[in-house]
């Protein structure tokens, strides 16, 4: 048959066929592993991605959990949070007329603002160079982050703020603190607090304030609050007894 001997067939059958195994093992398919390192790098980003854009976090059950920042943290100006009982330094102003505008600025070392689930509230203390007494305000409502606007009420009145991404800028009616009846006597020890012009300046506003109580609470959120220090509180028959 063809003309191949015993010896030759013997041959073909002990030899393997070196193409074939060549081509099994090309189309042998081996699975592609990622390097772990790969895996972990893309996971911390996804995180990361989640948490500066606020995603959504579904736990058990698939219920949403809301963002990874947490409700109880305050949007300020739709831009950035603050944190839940954020304490802020500022300042407190009232409208004056000219001749008195640098008497009418007063610092306040703490303000605090928080925002939980759209409600805000500020709360702080009126200056005692304004005042002469311990006078503590606090006012709470719905805060738009998309506009940045909120409307807050309290005891006292009313307190329509504007936030941004540096400043809380709150204009206040207070028609609740009425008749307020300063301690006038305080106002005058404490009026070279951050004043340098006459006493009777902070007088004179203080005044006004008194029959008219509206102003202006700036908050700072570049300024870390502090507690506000305790002031002396100098009796009046030592400075002449202002009523």
């Amino acid at each position: 048959m063809l003309g191949l001997g015993q010896e030759d067939l013997n041959g073909l059958v002990r030899t393997p066929h070196p193409i074939r195994v060549r081509e099994i093992q090309v189309k042998t398919y081996q699975p592609r592993s990622f390097p772990t390192t790969v895996v972990t790098s893309f996971v911390a980003c996804a995180l990361a991605s989640c948490i500066v854009a606020g995603c959504a976090v579904e736990g058990p059950g698939g219920v949403d959990t809301g963002s990874a920042s947490g409700t109880a943290n305050g949007m300020v100006g739709g831009a950035s949070t603050t944190p839940a009982n954020a304490s802020f330094g500022g300042s407190y102003e009232v409208p004056v007329p000219p001749e008195l505008a640098a008497a009418a600025v007063f610092d306040v070392p703490e303000l605090n603002w928080v925002v939980v689930d759209g409600v805000a509230t500020l709360s702080y203390n009126l200056p005692r160079a304004l005042v002469g007494k311990a006078t503590r305000l606090s006012f709470s409502g719905p805060f738009d982050a998309a506009s940045g606007l909120a409307t807050l009420t309290g005891p006292a009145g009313t307190s329509q703020c504007v936030v941004s991404a540096t400043t809380i800028v709150c204009s206040e009616t207070m028609q609740g603190l009425l008749p307020l009846n300063p301690n006038l006597a305080v106002v005058e020890a404490l009026a070279g607090l951050g004043y340098a012009g006459p006493a009777a300046d902070r007088i004179a506003v203080a005044n006004r304030f008194a029959g008219d109580p509206i102003g202006i609470a700036r908050i700072d959120l570049s300024r870390q609050g502090v507690p506000e220090p305790v002031e002396p509180v100098v009796p009046e028959a030592e400075t002449g007894g202002h009523k």
